[in-house]
C-alpha cells in the first residue's frame, strides 16, 4: 500500500484493511511464555480487570471477545516477541542511538493511548444494558481485546530501547491530552475518541512512509500492526458515538479539539520525529486538516 500520509483518511482506510499480513494458523497452540503474567506496571493509566482469567497474554488471545482475523494477526506477533534474541536484533539493528530514544519517546506516548483506551472500551461495555445490541457490544468488546494486545507488545518492546531523561514529561503531557478530551457526555467522548484514533493512524502513516523506519525492522511491524486495528476502531468508535445520540454536524468540533491537543503534546519531541526522517510540521500540518474526514452521516468535514 501506500504509506502516506497527504491521503484522506478514508483513502488511508482502505488501503491499511487491504494490506496481506502473514497470520499464524491458530492461536491455540501458544508458547508457554505467554501464559506467563506480564510484570509490566501501568505508564498512565491502571487496567482494569477484563473479567476473565488473568492479564497474561494467553488469556487475552483465548478468553476476549474477538474478530478471528484480528485474533490470529496478534496471535502471530506475539509468538514472535517470545524469540527475544530475535525481536532484539529487529528492534535495534542498524537503529542509531538518536533514533532509539525517538522510539522510546513515541512508545510511550502509544503506551498511554492504550491504557486509555482499554479503560474507556472495557468500562463502556460493562455499562450497556442488555437491552443493547449484542452485535454494538461485541464490537466494544473487540477494540478492547486488541488494545489490551496493544498494551502487551509495547510494553514489551520499550524494554528494549533507552529510556529518555524527559520521559515522566512525555508521560505528563500524553496523560494530560487524554484526560482533557474526556467527556461527560458519553457520545461526544466517543467523537473525541474517533479524532484521536484517525490522527494515531495518520501519525503512524508518517512514521511508516521513513525508510528510515522500514529499517527498523521491530518497530516498523509493531506500528503497522497497531495501526491496522485503530483504522477499524475510528469506525466503530464513530458508529458508536451516533448510536449514543451525538449530533454528527458536530464531530468537526470534536476532530479540532483532539487533534490540536496532539499537536500541542507532540510538539515537543518533534527531535523524536527528526531523529526518524519524518518531518514533524508536516505531520503536525497533516493533523489539523481534516480533508477527507467524514461525519455519521457520510459528509465531508473541510476546513
Amino acid at each position: 500500500m501506500r504509506d502516506d500520509f497527504e491521503a484522506s483518511f478514508d483513502e488511508q482506510l482502505v488501503a491499511i484493511q487491504a494490506e496481506a499480513v502473514d497470520v499464524a494458523r491458530t492461536a491455540d497452540d501458544l508458547p508457554a511464555a505467554l501464559r506467563q503474567v506480564s510484570p509490566a506496571t501501568p505508564f498512565c493509566f491502571g487496567y482494569p480487570i477484563p473479567g476473565v482469567g488473568t492479564e497474561d497474554p494467553a488469556s487475552i488471545l483465548r478468553e476476549l471477545d474477538w474478530d478471528a482475523d484480528s485474533r490470529l494477526r496478534a496471535a502471530s506477533l506475539m509468538r514472535d516477541y517470545c524469540d527475544t534474541s530475535a525481536t532484539r536484533d529487529a528492534m535495534l539493528v542498524g537503529v542509531d542511538d538518536a533514533a532509539q530514544l525517538g522510539i522510546a519517546r513515541i512508545l510511550g506516548v502509544l503506551i498511554c493511548a492504550e491504557e486509555s483506551a482499554i479503560n474507556i472500551f472495557h468500562h463502556e461495555c460493562g455499562r450497556l444494558d442488555a437491552q443493547r445490541a449484542a452485535a454494538e457490544q461485541r464490537a466494544l468488546r473487540e477494540i478492547e481485546s486488541e488494545e489490551r494486545v496493544h498494551n502487551w507488545l509495547i510494553q514489551q518492546a520499550r524494554t528494549y530501547y533507552p529510556q529518555p531523561e524527559d520521559i515522566d514529561a512525555v508521560r505528563r503531557r500524553t496523560k494530560r491530552l487524554f484526560m482533557r478530551v474526556a467527556s461527560r457526555d458519553l457520545g461526544e467522548h466517543f467523537a473525541r475518541i474517533t479524532g484521536l484514533d484517525s490522527g494515531v493512524c495518520i501519525s503512524l502513516s508518517a512514521l511508516l512512509g521513513s525508510p528510515k523506519v522500514r529499517r527498523a525492522s521491530g518497530f516498523a511491524r509493531l506500528i503497522r500492526h497497531i495501526r491496522h486495528d485503530e483504522a477499524t476502531h475510528v469506525r466503530k468508535s464513530r458508529d458508536h458515538a451516533v448510536d449514543l445520540g451525538f449530533n454528527s454536524a458536530n464531530f468537526r468540533d470534536c476532530y479540532a479539539l483532539t487533534r490540536t491537543g496532539m499537536v500541542e503534546m507532540l510538539r515537543p519531541i518533534s527531535g523524536s520525529f527528526e531523529a526518524l526522517d519524518v518531518d514533524p510540521e508536516k505531520l503536525f500540518g497533516r493533523l489539523l486538516r481534516f480533508q477527507g474526514q467524514r461525519d455519521g452521516e457520510g459528509r465531508d468535514l473541510i476546513d
